[in-house]
């Protein structure tokens, strides 16, 4: 009797089983196919499962088709990285997933090849495994990056590893196509990607800046080759059996298995784009492309410095000096108006003492009847604890000219990202100082490191209100659509650069209130007066900085003197 019966065979039975089985993934939702890919991969990791030729063949099938999920996911990403933390963390995490379910995946197939027995099935498939293994470590590297985080020296030894097991069966230069849209790669070029990604990250790049530099190294490092001998006495090497990236060379004698690259060629090809931006910027300098032209510029001076085989160290404003202490920190350019709008309101005469209610219970509690300063100190605790993030004081490591190094805790470093406004409150000093958070680093599962820059000696808050238009406004233009009047909260910024010196005046506002060509009146705690925004110093998608102008023609307001 002829049976018409499913068949038993799983989707990674062989690549015939996996084509059919993609052709049932939800086309228009990656992170649906992602997940289901994970789930997928986690069954073929288990100790239980039997792997074959035939089924890591498919796990190939499937990886290949999966290269356009995952490129989808990293531009939403990139996307929304700024926008929503609930979706950025969705889909970094999915990235996470996928990336650690295909190491796990491999690795599975790569205990199955035992060193030395040479199985002609599995010894076709020894060269791409190895190839994708360190695919894979290497995108695992650029989403922890997106975060900040650095590899752990397991990692490290881990990728080295495979790596060496390549060089072991002399396939780490044979040609491999992995993906049809990047075209031919080889096992040691995907390496020398992965080691120089690690290396050029500054620290401080946004997720679509590393998106941006990872997807120019497949181009960038296709001169790059790893050699026994180094070529120059200034190069970078990398140690096989150590537990760290690519190294500066030192003068003195290196151990262990050690292979060197020269970089040369990829510093000389940076440099090339930095003075062809130059140029641009110098022909053009009032065009539509000129803000991200200079963006671009920076990040080539600080990618050049980062590979330069000549190191020269930057200059520093000011030497780092050790310091300590607790520092309280509100996270945020809305959580910063909301602790300052309530902190700086006039509060009410305080109530005498004397035979009252509230005295009584304070000798009952605490043994004696409070002061008034400690009644504010109190207050101010209460209200730090209101918009401080979860976690506690940051701790004070070390200070220089330009800002802070400070520790903070994981709960919070995994809330906080690269151009973050924080305000901070150092214990024995007044007021609060704003910085902008430009480096951050793990340090362990319970703190990470982040670096301040500083651009505030004191923040207040301020109250903008939009003026009438001194002209009457065109149909349908911008000042028609800004109604006289509109309210709303921003930051007022004061910077001395050298004690002694007047403070430079500047401010912080939302995105959507930004008019350059209009007037403002603006109301601090000790004036009013009137405005206009002047030169635009930064912009980010939740606030923008800018220098402030005074208004003299026709002001509406109480006093209009200079600020600027």
């Amino acid at each position: 009797m002829i049976r018409f019966g499913h068949t038993s065979k799983g989707p990674l039975a062989d690549a015939r089983a996996a084509a059919q089985w993609l052709g049932t993934l939800p086309v228009n939702d990656p992170l649906a196919v992602a997940q289901q890919v994970t789930a997928l991969l986690g069954t073929v990791a288990e100790r239980s499962a039997k792997r074959t030729p035939a089924a890591l063949a498919a796990a190939f099938i499937v990886d290949m088709h999966t290269s356009g999920v995952v490129r989808k996911l990293t531009a939403q990403y990139a996307l929304h990285a700024s926008r929503s933390p609930k979706i950025e963390d969705q889909i970094w995490r999915a990235l996470l997933d996928l990336a650690q379910a295909y190491e796990a995946c491999y690795a599975a197939f790569a205990r199955e090849i035992p060193e030395g027995v040479q199985h002609p099935k599995w010894q076709v498939l020894l060269p791409e495994l190895i190839a994708r293994q360190i695919v894979h470590l290497g995108r695992e590297a650029k989403i922890r990056l997106y975060r900040c985080e650095r590899w752990i020296p397991a990692k490290w030894a881990e990728l080295h590893g495979t790596f060496a097991r390549a060089c072991g069966q002399g396939v780490e230069r044979h040609p491999l196509l992995l993906d049809p849209a990047t075209g031919a790669t080889t096992i040691e070029h995907q390496y020398l990607v992965t080691l120089v990604l690690q290396l050029i990250d500054p620290g401080d790049l946004k997720p679509r800046q590393i998106d941006w530099v990872a997807g120019h190294l497949e181009d960038w490092c296709r001169s790059l080759r790893l050699t026994l001998q180094a070529r120059s006495p200034s190069t970078f090497y990398v140690n096989l059996g150590g537990t760290a990236g690519l190294r500066r060379r030192t003068p003195g004698a290196l151990e262990g298995h050690v292979l060197f690259v020269d970089t040369q060629p990829l510093h000389a090809q940076l440099v090339q784009n930095r003075v062809t931006l130059e140029q641009a910027l110098k022909g053009s300098p009032a065009s539509a492309r000129t803000h991200e032209q200079r963006q671009q510029l920076e990040l080539f001076i600080k990618l050049a410095n980062r590979l330069d085989p000549e190191f020269r160290p930057l200059a520093r404003r000011g030497e780092r000096r050790p310091a300590s202490g607790p520092i309280d920190a509100i996270v945020g350019f809305a959580s910063i108006a909301g602790f300052l709008n309530v902190d700086e309101r006039p509060s009410s005469a305080p109530r005498t003492p004397d035979r009252s209610f509230g005295s009584t219970m304070e000798v009952a509690v605490f043994g004696r009847s409070r002061d008034v300063p400690d009644r504010r100190d109190d207050l101010l605790r209460q209200r730090i604890a209101a918009f401080a993030p979860a976690g506690g004081p940051w701790e004070l490591k070390d200070v220089s000219a330009s800002g802070y190094r400070l520790h903070a805790p994981m709960t919070v470093a995994t809330e906080v990202t690269l151009s973050m406004l924080v305000a901070v409150h150092r214990d024995g000093r007044d007021g609060w100082e704003l910085g902008i958070v430009r480096r951050m680093r793990r340090l362990s599962a319970l703190h990470a490191e982040i670096g301040l820059q500083l651009i505030a000696n004191a923040v207040s808050r301020a109250e903008l209100v939009l003026l009438p238009p001194e002209r009457e406004p065109a149909e349908g233009g911008e000042e028609r659509t800004a109604a006289p009047g509109r309210r709303f909260q921003g930051l007022l910024l004061s910077y001395e650069k050298d004690p002694g010196e007047p403070p430079v005046h500047s401010l912080l506002v939302p995105p959507i209130e930004y008019r350059p060509t209009r007037r403002y009146s603006l109301t601090t705690p000790t004036a009013t007066r009137a405005v206009r925004f002047g030169r635009l110093l930064e912009q980010q998608p939740d606030w923008i900085w800018t220098v402030m102008e005074a208004a003299t023609a026709g002001t509406h307001a109480a006093d209009a003197g200079s600020s600027a």
